[in-house]
């Protein structure tokens, strides 16, 4: 017997060491996923679009922006646009698939292409076009990645925080509403640090045309806001003006919002490397609901009329993926593939919550 013992424990021991050594690879302590409602490829990947202005407004030449983001090549007109993104994650620290011109796709697997079944598939790993059909506001039934790894990670509920613009996150990025932080749409956040309060405050006497979307300014300055004091090791922001500019056709606020976001990447980039809880050890994903169409006639929408509107992007900026600059040649991959790869740098299998749901990406974990 006392053989047969020895080898059990021999073996437990070597499966400990193999599974410690899984989670060891990885220096990601913390995550943070951030999506841009409806952004095209087009302008992530060639900025501005001169054709698509012009058609746009007859004058569009004349205007101070279209002179401040043109460039002669796509590459000048996307850093112009986007230049932290560009000149520092994608070049230094990261890189983006989804560039159709360089043959990296990046596709929804859900067949609505609108809002609330994008980022259903992101934050859940599966489509549910059978259940999640518009984008009211009805609670998620499905359990979603931030919950998986509040779990896993054993976190108190302002450890895991979601901040969205869209009100409707309140009932997205949960099937608990009591699991974690949520603060969505015009929503007080309730602390007694003044300088969060005041923030707290102006977002009521600041309000966009748009009754259920706030200013982005304030969800990003409330989530980093929120880091800062409580070092969420999971934190999800949703930006959501581009979505909103582009359904009332207005192309040079959309391009606005977009160089605006470009700051806010800075901006919680430069926080990140001064805090010691984040410096080095933070994965951070940034990619979108759906895309939008590549026309004069549908690049403001979206849905299952508008097939083209299925192409999105992603990114990934993070200590543990060697990959840099822009995806070349790779296979096909998909939104609901998301859930799965943020779990994996963290050392989880997602499928312990969602078998039916996307693997992780593989490029993205390859040496």
């Amino acid at each position: 017997m006392i053989p047969v013992m020895r080898k059990t424990f021999l073996l437990l021991v070597i499966a400990l060491i193999f599974y410690s050594n899984l989670n060891a690879q990885y220096k990601t302590e913390n995550v943070i996923l951030i999506t841009l409602d409806g952004v095209r490829h087009q302008e992530i990947f060639t900025g501005l679009d001169a054709g698509l202005f012009k058609a746009l407004d007859k004058d569009a030449e004349q205007k101070s922006l279209f002179k401040e983001f043109s460039a002669p090549t796509s590459d000048a007109r996307r850093e112009k646009l986007m230049p932290f993104f560009w000149n520092v994650w994608m070049k230094e620290h990261g890189s983006i698939a989804g560039n159709i011109a360089l043959r990296s796709e990046v596709k929804t697997t859900n067949n609505l292409i609108f809002s609330y079944p994008g980022y259903s598939e992101i934050l859940t790993g599966e489509a549910h076009d059978d259940v999640i059909k518009s984008n009211e506001r009805i609670q998620n039934k499905f359990p979603s990645v931030l919950q998986f790894l509040q779990k896993k990670l054993k976190l108190n509920g302002d450890q895991t925080a979601a901040f969205a613009s869209w009100d409707a996150f309140n009932e997205i990025v949960t099937s608990d509403p009591k699991a974690f932080t949520v603060n969505a749409g015009y929503e007080e956040y309730k602390d007694e640090d003044p300088t969060i309060g005041h923030l707290s405050k102006l977002q009521f006497e600041t309000p966009t045309p748009f009754e259920t979307v706030r200013h982005d300014y304030y969800t990003f300055e409330l989530a980093l806001a929120h880091m800062k004091k409580y070092g969420p090791r999971i934190t999800y922001i949703g930006l959501g003006e581009t979505d909103d500019w582009a359904h009332v056709k207005r192309y040079d606020l959309v391009l606005n919002a977009l160089h605006r976001t470009d700051n806010y990447f800075k901006e919680l980039w430069d926080f990140i490397q001064t805090d010691e809880r984040y410096r080095g050890k933070t994965s951070i994903i940034v990619t979108v609901d759906h895309g939008r169409g590549d026309s004069v006639e549908d690049w403001h929408g979206h849905g299952s009329d508008v097939p083209k509107a299925r192409n999105i992007w992603v990114a990934f900026i993070s200590p543990d993926i060697k990959m840099r600059g822009e995806w070349k040649k790779t296979k096909t991959i998909y939104q609901n593939q998301i859930a799965a790869t943020l779990a994996k740098l963290l050392g989880f299998d997602y499928a312990e919550q969602n078998p039916d749901a996307g693997k992780p990406i593989k490029n993205v974990f390859e040496k």
